[in-house]
């Protein structure tokens, strides 16, 4: 089989499943994005009812949910005075990664541990943690933390090393992103993009001594941004793209393996940065409105106007937005 064959039958083959993911399920993330950011409008206008029953929609018909996303469903029912469902939210916060630290360092959070109705998810704490261990793919945590570890080593010393070795060390650290690429682009091709639903929250999240004092100044911003990163690192000089790579992170994009936002930067590297010229990549360009709805975005526009009304990725009330 040629190689434009073998790629042509590797995305026939993705395609498909992620058709019968989205058919069978309804699970289609594209929408998920869509709805979350009908409820940052909502919190905006403390419009809190409707921002819960959208909430609930999404808790009833996708079986993966964002860590971010459940610790802001928590706090939106926690601000709504609404028990029930904060108890619901936060067992789900625990099967998503989310340490039991985290929900008490945050104001609004914290009393969800208060509520009678949590006692039986604060006392399952250690099996709902379990069951998010068993979840991921922790073997391949392990690859993606080391490759990142390396990644950081080359980082740092390009941006503060000896001045006179960063030419050299510029150069590394270009070898070192092509290494890191194919490791992403090859497991990738195998499990899907490692994002936080293959792989998990980076372990840093675990640590409340490290963690704990960036809550309280900028806020929660749970991720697993580690390849996401590094991609970044990578398109950040000129490359030839494979003609599939944007073909495979839509599809990934779709199933929930990474956020619209994520995919959206990586597409606008590539746009800005690629070896050939711009009208030849012009379908990776996510700086248009139309190219943003398309994957889950708000306009510019509407980003701008809800990013003048946040504070370090909150509202003045303190709740987490989708706006970066």
């Amino acid at each position: 089989m040629s190689k434009n064959l073998h790629t042509i039958w590797i995305l026939f083959i993705i395609a498909i499943l992620t058709t019968i993911a989205i058919v069978s399920t309804g699970q289609d993330y594209i929408q998920y994005h869509r709805t979350f950011n009908k409820v940052d409008e909502d919190i905006l206008s403390e419009n809190y009812t409707r921002a819960i029953e959208r909430l609930d929609s999404i808790y009833e018909n996708y079986n993966y949910i964002f860590a971010q996303h459940c610790m802001k469903a928590l706090q939106i029912c926690c601000i709504a005075n609404d028990s029930t469902r904060a108890s619901r939210w936060l067992e789900k916060c625990f099967k998503q990664g989310i340490p039991m630290w985290t929900v008490r360092t945050d104001e609004i959070t914290a009393k969800s541990l208060s509520y009678s109705t949590s006692a039986n998810a604060i006392q399952h704490y250690d099996s709902l943690r379990f069951t998010y261990k068993s979840h991921i793919n922790s073997k391949l945590a392990q690859t993606i933390d080391s490759i990142f570890q390396i990644d950081q080593k080359y980082t740092q010393k390009v941006n503060d090393g000896f001045i006179l070795f960063r030419p050299i060390y510029g150069l590394r650290w270009i070898r070192c992103n092509k290494r890191t690429f194919r490791a992403i682009y090859s497991i990738t091709r195998e499990y899907g993009f490692p994002g936080e639903r293959i792989i998990g929250l980076p372990t840093t999240y675990e640590d409340s001594a490290l963690q704990i004092e960036y809550i309280k100044q900028y806020g929660i911003h749970l991720r697993q941004w580690q390849p996401y990163f590094m991609l970044l690192h990578y398109f950040s000089t000129a490359r030839k793209v494979q003609d599939d790579f944007k073909e495979i992170l839509f599809e990934n994009l779709k199933a929930g393996n990474l956020s619209s936002f994520q995919f959206a930067t990586i597409c606008n590297y590539i746009y800005k940065y690629s070896k050939h010229s711009r009208p030849k990549y012009e379908y990776y360009n996510y700086n248009t409105d139309s190219n943003r709805i398309s994957i889950g975005l708000n306009t510019i526009e509407t980003e701008r106007e809800n990013t003048k009304r946040v504070i370090n990725g909150k509202t003045y009330s303190g709740i987490i937005m989708d706006c970066p």
